[in-house]
């Protein structure tokens, strides 16, 4: 895999320090997830809040700033 498919996946991204920014990437997916039940697409609805529930506990919950490089 190369250096920058390992940085995209990389939780740890100096870009995701400021708490403000976690908390966007959070709500918005979260967001989407109410669009999504909301059309009637119950799929993608699960797709997405699965994916918001992964983000809130990896970038609110165990997310720790001394760890960052």
């Amino acid at each position: 895999m190369s250096n920058k498919r390992k940085n995209f996946w990389d939780i740890r991204s100096p870009v995701l320090r400021p708490l403000w920014v976690r908390v966007l990437i959070v709500a918005v997916c979260a967001g989407w997830t109410l669009v999504e039940f909301l059309s009637g697409s119950v799929f993608w609805a699960v797709i997405f809040g699965a994916a918001a529930v992964f983000l809130f506990v990896q970038l609110l919950v165990r997310y720790d700033q001394q760890a960052d490089p």
